[in-house]
């Protein structure tokens, strides 16, 4: 009825476990039997026991100290039984005389049996006590013992196998010697899987090891609990997955046959690491793991079934009755577990390196496969030690007095035990538990085969192609999908797919349509690379392009130096995966085509993608210098790509392939053959369908972020985005880019370079026949860009100008114009420099020749046109008015695409409306403004595009052409509307190098810059201001198709309409304080370069004789056609010159006057103050003769001085002067009209005649004056100039008329002063015609001695 058990610590040597039963109540049938004398009998009874029956029991269990020693005797040493029997019948006598009688005597013999039966109860436990439970205590204790005691040094050292092994040796060295077995070495594990295996082992040891907080958050508990676990943190079992019987005990004795196993097993504290440290290479050979875990509990749910004996000695017979099953549980855990297992491993490098592929692939030979590569495995360490071990409890019994007895008992034999338990536990494992399992792996490791392709009959000539369809699908699959389906290629590919569809690529319900991968595996992984989840940080430099010291080149103006980086590159919302979602899935309709498609992003979590961009421009002085450092950001609600790969793999190569060149993507490559794409279709490897969606409706979200800008307007950036989004081109953007790279990826160039790679790929594949070969040479095609390539270049290009337009804009929209600035000029010491307010110092004309340049230009003509606009239009400008600029550089040519650069065509130059230059505002400084009602210019360039597979290159195919040889433009146009320009320039221009010009040198215009430029020692932008009221144009044309050009003209017409005013408004500011410095500086380096490079020429000393006027004056048309030469050998300077003068001489006014009046008033004003006349003071020509003639002896002197023409500027049109001619080359006709007008053209000059004689003396000093009124001259005159001294005549002396006529051919004099021979030579006139009108001649004596003269006076 009841069952007690009282467990007792009675010091640490003793413990008591007492027993106490009460309500024993047992009824049974016995045997009896007698013997007296010649008497026997036997037969059958029944007996049953009273209910008051009971026992008492103290059992002393007795250990040397519990602390260190297990129990190792028992005792009974109180035994107090009380049985008392109800009733006793005997019968089965045969006549039942005998039974009878002892039931007459039932009394007398109950308490006989009574008092037998506690005899024997307390001497049968006191035997038990003494003997078995004795040998039982002795045999544990034994054993514990043996793990109590200090271990050898050499168990207890890990490194001991490594250090005490002695390899194999084998044959087959480089030079033929014998040479040690290879195992892999854990610690150079590089040396096998290049670096990145280090670094997969790092990320394995952080994603377990990773936490938050807390060790309850490592990787590994998160990891088990999300996939493992069930939601109250426990695993459940099935014992019979990995024993081969539940049945954990069987037995059979004479009173029960009993059979007990286990239903299940629970865990608990799977997700308690409080550490992990996995795969430690302690040696080369050697791994060292630790774990330690917060607790463990196991709870096995068992099933006890018990029925009578069947044994023939059986006490209970009951062969009828029905079992009794009892379901209980058995529980027992440990706490604080620590595991330090080292692992020995002598992996054969090389068998493990040629372990085939084909093999592996099925799940029944990876096993065998990698143990056959494993030549000694053992384990060197195993400790396992816990703090406490958890009481084992029992429960679930019919009778809950028996969970009380069993738990109890249980507790009892657990406190004995525990503290030894403890202490031997390390022992235990490092020793029995070690042994046993390097026993069972020893036995293991010597069965181990790993069969071979080779093994198969069927794939000994495997010659086709791997049908994807059975590599990925299961047999069944395959077979429907029209695979083969015999499973060639096993079942452990597609096992990993199916594992990876169904626990990775399975949707959460509660998750958004998320997939499990994020949570299993994303998620973890990111946040052990990060910290945190579905984040992915490279925090370093990505970029680094930079120059410490720029080069005296024009991008000096701009900075000394520069650095552009990119870092610190961060992508969220990679936890995002969502369906559906494809990863080398087969296509069914073929056995070579594999789909992939991804999906990432939603709503509330894009997929955000940021990287740091830094630009610093340095330099003191640069007008640019910043230092900016920004987020950039794209963020897009969605991604979602599909990707087609067609490729195929040789079957025998793939099946064979060796392990050990895994990770050699070249291998890889080495089986698939170079591609016959476009011409059977059939083999290699190539994109066959490419499509992305990036952003859905959402778009892109563009943003910026300053993280430090030393540009304030740089905050603002977020704003000019938005627009642009606003505004499609970012949309827009997206969509070509797509497109184009999708065309890039399935075009014959990146074909090309996969087929260069596959080809290679041989060369460096160790386990191919090629290796080590040289790559054959071969011809792959070469980029070539596409129509639409360069249509989405443009497409971006010209946004993207506009947009730094209005950054630019944005930061000088708040500035101040600047005010000129000083700029200090190097000048060498000792140099004279021309003071520019001054010019007469250098020469008398210099200062008049300037201001009439100036006037003339600035002026307004009768035509309302300023000079200049009558020059240019009469020099430079076309019919349309038009300046075209011809450009000679050549462009260029890439990827099938030819850029060349044909013309810039100018506009506007005909729109002056002020033009007021070269003003001397200081010694060195002039000023420039100038104003035009617009100013564009017209940018032409050719295009030619190699691509046949455009809509445009059909057309011009089906017309016959050639799309390599058709060029198309691009034109490129940019107009503003009344432009206001002022500008200052400082300039040191040396007098003497001035001087030296020689007219040779600067004869041609292409040297007059180089030339001026050799003179100027240094020279400064100090005022670059510029003004525009509008923006009239700016536009693209030509190559584009229209979509694009709607596009571009929709954008430019939007970001003017927002950002005209402001932008409008900065280009004062802009030029000025951004500009001018950039333009000061490229002068500076362009100077430089050109004083290094362009030196002005000498001149051309091949030109010698007389000087043609024709080639001189005249184009090389009309020279052509006067019999000249042609070709312009002495340049083109005077032929523009002469060209200027024959427009001016051949235009009229109103009054019939030529144009050319106006120039020659004001020269003629500048040279003697009055315009139109010119007057030369003092002696111009004076000469001594003495005559001897016919008897007459005189000495004569002839001078003529103070020369003044009057009225020149009365010229009638048209007027014809220094005219060459076709009879000679140094003939100059010379046709005017002059004095036409009311005022008569006028000559005086002062003429003294004095002579001595023998009988005579003269001395006329008078001033003789010729006035004549519409005088018609026709002078023809024989001007013969040496060439080379004229080429070399310097310009210092251009004002010298004696340096002129030193020029001329030198004609022969006799001795009288007379031409000698030849007359027409050097300077001769040869005809001359007059008409005169009216004529009158006066003269005014200033001292006359011949009477006559004074009467005509």
């Amino acid at each position: 009825r009841d069952i007690r058990l009282t467990h007792t610590v009675e010091s640490t040597t003793s413990q008591r476990l007492k027993v106490d039963v009460s309500g024993i109540r047992i009824q049974c049938r016995f045997r009896w039997e007698y013997k007296w004398t010649i008497f026997n009998g036997r037969g059958d009874g029944y007996a049953e026991l009273n209910p008051s029956s009971g026992a008492s029991v103290g059992l002393q269990f007795k250990s040397e100290n519990y602390d260190t020693h297990p129990p190792h005797d028992v005792g009974v040493p109180h035994c107090n039984p009380n049985i008392r029997i109800e009733d006793m019948d005997f019968d089965g006598d045969g006549l039942g005389i005998i039974g009878g009688i002892i039931n007459l005597f039932e009394g007398l013999l109950r308490d006989t049996v009574e008092d037998e039966l506690e005899s024997t109860v307390c001497d049968e436990l006191r035997e038990l006590g003494d003997d078995v439970f004795d040998d039982l205590l002795e045999m544990l204790s034994d054993e514990l013992e043996e793990y109590l005691v200090v271990l050898d040094d050499s168990l207890m050292d890990p490194l001991h196998a490594e250090n005490t092994i002695e390899l194999p040796i084998i044959g087959g060295g480089e030079n033929g010697d014998d040479e040690s077995l290879s195992y892999i070495d854990f610690q150079q594990m590089e040396s096998y899987a290049g670096e990145w295996i280090n670094s997969a082992l790092d990320q394995f040891d952080s994603f377990l090891g990773a936490s938050d907080t807390d060790s309850s958050n490592l990787g590994i508990n998160k990891f088990v609990r999300d996939n493992f676990l069930t939601v109250h943190g426990s695993l459940t079992l099935d014992p019979t997955r990995f024993l081969s019987s539940n049945v954990v005990f069987e037995g059979h004795d004479m009173l029960t046959q009993t059979t007990i196993a286990i239903q299940s097993i629970t865990i608990w504290g799977l997700d308690s690491f409080q550490s992990i440290n996995l795969l430690n290479a302690i040696g080369q050979y050697t791994l060292k793991n630790v774990l330690e875990m917060d607790y463990l509990y196991v709870e096995m749910a068992m099933e006890a079934e018990m029925k009578a004996s069947s044994k023939s000695n059986a006490v209970v017979v009951a062969p009828n009755s029905s079992p009794v099953v009892e379901n209980f549980s058995v529980g027992f855990g440990v706490s604080g577990i620590e595991i330090d297992a080292s692992l020995f491993l002598g992996i054969n490098a090389e068998t493990l390196g040629n372990l085939e592929l084909g093999s592996m692939l099925h799940s029944k030979n990876v096993v065998p496969c990698l143990l056959s590569a494993v030549d000694v495995a053992q384990f060197t360490g195993l400790s396992v030690s816990v703090t406490d071990i958890i009481p084992t409890k029992l429960e679930g019994f019919i009778d809950g007095g028996i969970d009380h007895l069993l738990s109890t008992g249980a507790e009892a034999l657990f406190e004995m035990y525990e503290r030894v338990l403890l202490k031997a536990m390390p022992n235990f494992f490092e020793t029995y538990v070690r042994d046993m399992f390097n026993d069972f792996i020893e036995d293991a490791l010597d069965v181990y085969r790993c069969p071979t392709a080779d093994d198969d009959e069927d794939g000994a000539e495997l010659e086709a192609y791997v049908d994807f369809r059975d590599v990925f699908l299961s047999k069944a699959e395959a077979e429907l999908a029209g695979g083969v389906g015999d499973g060639r290629h096993g079942n452990v590919l597609p096992w990993v797919m199916n594992v990876i569809e169904d626990q990775l690529l399975a949707t959460d319900d509660d998750s958004d349509g998320l997939l499990a991968i994020n949570d299993m595996l994303v998620a973890p992984l990111t946040k052990s690379q990060s910290g945190s989840e579905g984040v992915l940080k490279l925090n370093r430099t990505l970029l680094d392009i930079h120059e410490e010291e720029v080069t005296g080149d024009l991008r000096k103006a701009f900075a000394d130096n520069w650095r552009l980086t990119l870092s610190d590159l961060r992508i969220t919302g990679l936890d995002t995966f969502r369906s559906p979602i494809k990863v080398l899935e087969p296509r069914t309709s073929t056995a070579h085509l594999l789909e992939n498609q991804f999906n990432l992003g939603i709503a509330n979590k894009p997929l955000d993608a940021t990287i740091r961009f830094g630009m610093e421009v340095g330099g003191a002085s640069s007008p640019i210098a910043t230092n900016n450092v920004m987020d950039l950001q794209l963020s897009m609600t969605s991604v979602e790509m599909f990707a087609v790969i067609f490729a195929t793999v040789k079957e025998s190569r793939f099946t064979k392939f060796p392990l050990k060149d895994i990770l050699n993507f070249s291998c890889w490559l080495s089986m698939i053959p170079v591609s016959t794409i476009g011409v059977d279709s059939n083999a290699g490897l190539a994109m066959h369908y490419l499509d992305m969606v990036l952003g859905n409706n959402a778009g892109i979200l563009a943003k910026t972020a300053c993280v430090s800008c030393s540009n304030s307007w740089l905050e603002d950036l977020n704003s000019i985005i938005e627009f642009l989004d606003e505004n499609q081109f970012i949309s827009g953007l997206k969509s070509r880019a797509l497109s184009i790279a999708s065309d890039l990826l399935k075009g014959d160039w990146v074909q090309g370079m996969v087929d260069r790679q596959i080809v290679a790929a041989s060369q460096r594949c160790p386990h191919d026949s090629a290796f080590g070969s040289l790559v054959p040479d071969q011809t792959y095609p070469t980029f070539r860009g596409s129509r639409d390539l360069v249509d989405g270049i443009l497409y971006a290009a010209f946004p993207l100008v506009q947009v730094i337009a209005v950054v630019l804009a944005q930061k000088h929209s708040n500035l101040e114009v600047g005010l000129p600035v000083y700029v200090e000029l190097d000048v060498p010491d000792g140099a004279k420099l021309i003071d520019l307010t001054d010019l007469s110092s250098v020469a008398g004309w210099a200062d008049m020749a300037l201001e009439e340049v100036r006037n003339y230009l600035g002026g307004t003509t009768e035509s309302n046109d300023l000079g200049i606009t009558s020059m240019l239009r009469s020099l430079v400008l076309d019919d349309n008015n038009l300046l075209t600029i011809p450009i000679e550089a050549k462009g260029f040519e890439a990827g099938g695409i030819k850029l060349s650069f044909e013309d810039v065509t100018v506009i506007g130059l005909d729109s002056f409306t002020m033009f007021d230059v070269l003003e001397a505002s200081g010694l060195n400084s002039v000023n420039n403004s100038v104003k035009l009602h617009r100013l564009g210019m017209t940018l032409t360039m050719g295009v030619v595009v190699k691509d046949e597979s455009s809509e445009q290159a059909q057309m011009l195919l089906e017309r016959g052409f050639d799309t390599d040889e058709i060029m198309e433009t691009i034109t490129v146009s940019l107009i503003l509307k009344d432009v206001e320009l002022d500008v200052s320039l400082l300039m040191a221009i040396d007098q003497d190098l001035m001087g030296e010009l020689k007219l040779g040198s600067i004869s041609n215009t292409n040297h007059i810059f180089s030339c001026l430029l050799s003179t100027i020692h240094s020279i400064g932008l100090s005022q670059f201001v510029m003004d525009i009221g509008d923006i009239e144009e700016f536009s693209i044309s030509g190559f584009i198709s229209e979509d694009t050009n709607k596009s571009i003209q929709n954008m430019t017409e939007a970001i003017l309409a927002e950002y005209r005013p402001m932008m409008l408004g900065a280009i004062p500011a802009l030029t000025s304080n951004t500009i001018r410095p950039i333009l000061h500086d490229m002068i500076q380096v362009f100077v430089d370069d050109m004083a290094q490079v362009d030196v002005c020429p000498e001149p051309d000393s091949s030109l010698d004789g007389i000087l043609d006027f024709r080639d001189l004056l005249l184009s090389e048309e009309r020279a052509l056609e006067l019999l000249g030469r042609g070709g312009s050998p002495y340049g083109d300077l005077f032929r523009l010159l002469y060209n200027f003068l024959e427009e001016m001489m051949s235009k009229a006014d109103k009054d019939g006057l030529s144009e050319l009046n106006v120039l020659l008033s004001s020269l003629t004003e500048r040279q003697s103050g009055k315009g139109g006349d010119l007057y030369y003071p003092g002696d111009l020509f004076k000469q001594d003769l003495d005559v001897a003639l016919n008897g007459l002896n005189a000495a004569i002197e002839l001078g003529v001085s103070d020369l003044r023409v009057s009225n020149i500027d009365s010229f009638g049109s048209p007027v014809k002067v220094l005219q060459p001619v076709k009879e000679g080359s140094s003939l100059l006709n010379n046709t005017a009209l002059m004095g036409f007008g009311p005022d008569p053209f006028r000559t005086e000059f002062r003429l003294l005649i004095k002579g001595k004689g023998d009988e005579v003396e003269v001395h006329n000093d008078l001033v003789l004056g010729l006035s004549l009124e519409n005088v018609g001259i026709l002078i023809q005159v024989l001007v013969q100039i040496a060439a080379q001294p004229f080429l070399n005549f310097p310009l210092q002396d251009a004002l010298n008329l004696q340096c002129w006529l030193a020029t001329a051919t030198t004609p022969t004099l006799d001795k009288y002063g007379i031409r000698d021979g030849e007359p027409d030579s050097g300077l001769v006139l040869k005809s001359l015609a007059l008409a005169v009108a009216e004529a009158s001649l006066d003269i005014e004596c200033i001292s006359c001695s011949s009477p006559l003269i004074v009467e005509m006076a």
